[in-house]
């Protein structure tokens, strides 16, 4: 199928990341680590929506903090399914850019780096 005919609703503009840090021993062990996503949408204007994902990936030795920011625009012809869409959407096309940035700032001397596996966005909850 012709991309052009597979155009999404949902845009996303100006992605960055805020705030990384990275905080670890001497020595990184290989091991399981636990990370925890959050997720803030604020609706700005009309179709308009500020997204902010927290990433924290934690292990005895190793600590990792992400914030990513982004604004998306809601564009088309019927809107009914606008929140649905901007709830599980806005993460999955953020998430991909986090995964990456975790992996770059953990391919560091002496330690393996961690590479976060895919997320099924439909079962994002927010506490």
């Amino acid at each position: 199928m012709e991309l052009s005919k597979m155009k999404s609703n949902l845009k996303m503009q100006n992605l960055y990341f805020s705030s990384c840090s990275v905080e670890r021993a001497c020595k990184v062990e290989n091991g399981e680590c636990k990370a925890d996503l959050q997720r803030n949408i604020r609706k700005t204007d009309e179709h308009e929506y500020d997204v902010e994902l927290e990433l924290s990936v934690q292990k005895p030795d190793l600590s990792v903090s992400i914030i990513a920011k982004a604004h998306f625009l809601y564009e088309a012809e019927t809107y009914e399914m606008e929140e649905s869409i901007v709830n599980a959407n806005t993460v999955a096309i953020m998430f991909p850019f986090i995964r990456s940035q975790v992996t770059l700032l953990t391919t560091q001397p002496g330690m393996t780096p961690i590479v976060l596996p895919p997320i099924n966005t439909t079962k994002f909850e927010e506490h």
